[in-house]
């Protein structure tokens, strides 16, 4: 029931440590990394990068600035004078020329375009178009504006003491109430009739 394990059986199954070690080969002799030690070496890389960083943004920061260069001063001269140009005379060409007539637009005198008190109520009987409703910068905004496009606009006061009416007219003083209306549309407002 019992075995007997021999000595020289247990000798031989269990290596010495006086025993010759064979050579290594290539295959044995190779650096093998696991999942901590790669993370580890990146993490210290990382380190050394961002401590040569600082000291280098550290040293940047504590050298004083160099030199200022003086100013030059500019000598302004005046520019020379251009040389005509001689113009070369038409030459006929078999290709069709594109021809762009502009009409200009008709001058409106100004005291018809500026009514003399523009915060006043129009008088009980005159006919406007209203143009907008709104607040009394943008009433001021859209006034000017029509102004420039050579309308007789005003601001008048609206349904509310925040609010203001924005009006062009009165329309017995326009040519063309249509034209005026047509006008009005090709800049992008919708005009209708307002009688006070």
């Amino acid at each position: 029931m019992f075995s007997t394990v021999s000595e020289t059986t247990l000798q031989e199954s269990t290596p010495t440590a006086n025993a010759p070690q064979p050579p290594l080969t290539p295959e044995d002799s190779r650096l093998i990394l696991g999942n901590k030690q790669l993370a580890a070496t990146a993490f210290v890389v990382i380190a050394f990068m961002t401590l040569i960083a600082t000291l280098s943004y550290v040293a940047g920061r504590s050298t004083p600035p160099g030199p200022v260069p003086e100013a030059v001063p500019v000598r302004q001269t005046a520019a020379p004078a251009r040389p005509s140009v001689p113009v070369a005379p038409a030459v006929p060409s078999s290709a069709a020329e594109q021809v762009i007539v502009v009409d200009p637009k008709p001058a409106v005198p100004v005291a018809d375009a500026v009514p003399a008190n523009p915060d006043l109520a129009p008088s009980p009987g005159d006919i406007y178009y209203q143009v907008a409703s709104v607040d009394k910068g943008m009433a001021d905004v859209s006034v000017q504006y029509l102004r420039d496009k050579g309308f007789a606009a005003r601001r008048a006061p609206g349904i509310s003491p925040a609010v203001y009416r924005v009006l062009v007219g009165p329309l017995g003083s326009q040519p063309m109430p249509s034209q005026t209306e047509a006008r009005l549309k090709s800049l992008g407002f919708s005009p209708f009739p307002k009688k006070y």
